[in-house]
C-alpha cells in the first residue's frame, strides 16, 4: 500500500475513530518502508492518532466528525501533492500541514 491508497481509503470512509485509527496505523507503517518520506507520514499519523486518543470513547456530532474528516482529507491531499513534488515544494507543503495542524486545528 502507498500513501495515495491510504489517503483515498480514508476519504471514502465514514470518518469515525476507527477510520482515523486505520489512517494513523497505515501512516506509521509507511514510515518503515519509505524512510525518505517518513516526516510526511509522521505528521498525518500524529494528527490522526491525536483524534483517536481524544475522541475514541466519546460521542461526537456528525457535523464535528465530518469537519474533522474534511480537515484530515485536506492534509492528506497536501501530503499526496508533496510526494509528487520536488524537495523544496515537498518541504514547504509539509510545513504547511504541520503549521495548520498546530495553529488552526484546536479540536484534535
Amino acid at each position: 500500500m502507498n500513501f495515495q491508497d491510504t489517503a483515498a481509503q480514508f476519504e471514502r470512509s465514514g470518518g469515525g475513530t476507527d477510520d482515523f485509527k486505520r489512517l494513523y496505523k497505515d501512516a506509521f507503517e509507511l514510515m518503515k518502508s519509505d524512510a525518505a518520506n517518513a516526516a510526511l507520514y509522521f505528521v498525518i499519523g500524529v494528527a490522526a492518532h491525536a483524534y483517536v486518543i481524544r475522541y475514541e470513547d466519546q460521542a461526537v456530532t456528525t457535523e464535528f466528525a465530518e469537519g474533522a474528516k474534511a480537515t484530515m482529507v485536506g492534509f492528506c491531499q497536501k501530503i499526496c501533492a508533496a510526494l509528487a513534488a520536488d524537495p523544496t515544494t515537498r518541504l514547504t507543503l509539509l510545513g504547511e500541514v504541520a503549521s495548520d495542524y498546530q495553529f488552526r486545528v484546536p479540536s484534535f
